[in-house]
């Protein structure tokens, strides 16, 4: 049990089929977990139910906040968005396509008290090839901007990586690899590079 409290911050984009499933998920594992904790779930602009599937979920359970963009804005401005309306002392983030099992939760939080950042990867991807192949893509774009950058930055930092489980998506469609999504990965990481190249004075 974490003697700490914490936020779930829950990015998604019409996940009407997976969204009322996995926040129960969360409300029935996280009082296992520590003895304070908040649901964020950020809803990007959804044009299904999943807006009305939280909203009503909201109702019923006063732990879940819900964060609504008016239209499409991304993975980065949905994390930003929930970051933002944090409260508890430990923050966690996770995707609403149940890719990722809530009960993994404890192999990160195993950690936390010898790490100040505890990072989950994937193994065995249960992804289809060309998912794959954009996120192998990705991390090296990832890499060859901020390699030695953010390890200059984050030196101090202890960081612990830990393998989780991954699962096939049952609901839905990733649209993680589209050319839009990719196109605008890449536009935020340009300008996120610029404002870490500033003195940190500025």
């Amino acid at each position: 049990m974490l003697n700490n409290s914490l936020s779930v911050v829950l990015p998604a984009y019409n996940e009407e089929g997976n969204i009322l499933e996995i926040i129960n998920k969360i409300l029935k594992i996280l009082p296992s977990v520590t003895y304070d904790f908040e649901i964020i779930a950020v809803d990007d602009g959804s044009t299904d139910k999943t807006a009305n599937i939280l909203e009503k979920l909201k109702a019923s359970d006063a732990r879940l906040k819900v964060v609504r963009h008016p239209r499409n804005l991304g993975y980065g401005a949905s994390l930003r968005s929930g970051f933002k309306k944090v409260e508890k002392e430990l923050i966690f983030y996770m995707d609403a396509d149940q890719q990722f099992d809530i009960a993994d939760i404890t192999r990160l939080t195993a950690y936390i008290e010898d790490y100040d950042i505890v990072i989950g990867f994937r193994k065995n991807r249960r992804d289809p090839f060309y998912r794959s192949f954009f996120s192998y893509c990705f991390n090296l774009i990832v890499k060859s901007l901020f390699g030695i950058l953010t390890k200059a930055r984050i030196h101090q930092l202890r960081i612990k990586q830990v393998a989780v489980n991954h699962y096939p998506r049952i609901y839905g469609r990733q649209t993680g690899s589209s050319l839009k999504v990719i196109l605008t990965i890449l536009w935020e990481m340009g300008k996120l590079k610029m404002q870490l190249a500033k003195p940190a004075s500025q």
